[in-house]
């Protein structure tokens, strides 16, 4: 479903501070799979995120989607297959426009046509059934600016917003980092279901192991550009935090730290 090819990426090149992360790097995702990513910084995971949705190239390698070679293609021509939710919860929104607005926006993705064919009575009611299983009330609030909204309703509306259309590829970048502990708890259940009732392929860079074990069908950790650690079906299911944590600090120890 995905595959990245043989994939090389060097930053800072030519200067005292090159360099290599992926050289001659392979990794492919099967379709329906549910990925969480873990590892340190600067290990690759959001490299990997930002090489699959077109935010930075790589230099070497190709990157495939349902086996189409999509490494040439703009961020913005990806992202009509590839839905992205960041850590901040402003980012992949328009803050001062309204949620019914944003909502006609994501739903009008692609098309030519603008907001004015997309906020008719109907489209406002089928925007509060899609708003009211979250239980925040937000289907009541639909003329609200999102930039009035907290930091965890604008998360889960991101998501809701990500997903509205379909979608090949959902890459979820530490989507919970920024959230109290009761409203990442919220986002993480919301996601699940999300991607299983929708059979999203879905990527999930996280720091909170945690949630790496319990959620999703496959782990992989990354230390250096390269997966040191990959589970998957029986396997995942028997992997814990402890042996997570052991794992990353036999890592640590290697590195010297």
């Amino acid at each position: 479903m995905l595959e990245l090819k043989n994939i090389r990426k060097v930053f800072n090149k030519g200067t005292v501070d090159e360099t290599v992360l992926f050289d001659g790097f392979d990794f492919s995702v099967k379709k329906g799979e549910f990925v969480s990513i873990v590892g340190s910084n600067g290990s690759g995971k959001t490299t990997l995120l930002n090489l699959i949705s077109g935010a930075v190239s790589p230099d070497g390698g190709g990157v495939f989607l349902e086996g189409e070679n999509i490494t040439g293609k703009k961020e913005f021509i990806r992202a009509r297959r590839i839905g992205r939710v960041f850590q901040d919860p402003s980012g992949g929104m328009a803050n001062h426009m309204t949620i019914a607005e944003n909502l006609a926006l994501a739903e009008n993705k692609g098309r030519r046509y603008g907001l004015s064919a997309g906020l008719g009575k109907k489209r406002l009611d089928d925007y509060r059934e899609l708003l009211r299983p979250l239980g925040l009330g937000l289907e009541d609030r639909l003329n609200v600016p999102v930039g009035a909204l907290s930091g965890g309703q604008r998360q889960l509306l991101t998501l809701v917003v990500a997903t509205m259309t379909p979608i090949d590829l959902l890459l979820l970048d530490e989507h919970t980092a920024a959230l109290d502990p009761k409203t990442a708890e919220e986002t993480m259940r919301l996601t699940d279901k999300i991607v299983r009732e929708k059979k999203i392929t879905t990527l999930m860079v996280t720091h909170n192991l945690r949630f790496a074990v319990e959620y999703g069908t496959r782990i992989c950790m990354f230390d250096k550009g390269h997966v040191v650690l990959d589970k998957a079906g029986e396997d995942k299911k028997n992997i814990d935090v402890d042996e997570l944590l052991r794992v990353f600090n036999e890592i640590s120890i290697e590195c010297g730290n």
